[in-house]
């Protein structure tokens, strides 16, 4: 297995994580917001997801 298909597939299963955390926090069983000490609110889920799908699509493409 190459290189490039094994970050396909790590990315692609922290897409699939990221995107059911981002599914459970919008039924309010999971925090969707995380708060750091002294900076402001970081909410990203809807982007992590998206990045990951990015990386995974681009891992997955067949150049030939």
């Amino acid at each position: 297995m190459s290189f490039r298909k094994s970050i396909a597939r790590v990315t692609f299963l922290l897409a699939l994580i990221s995107l059911a955390w981002l599914i459970l926090g919008i039924l309010e069983l999971a925090p969707l917001i995380f708060h750091i000490p002294g900076e402001t609110n970081l909410r990203a889920h809807a982007s992590v997801t998206l990045l990951f799908l990015l990386l995974a699509s681009w891992a997955f493409w067949d150049e030939k």
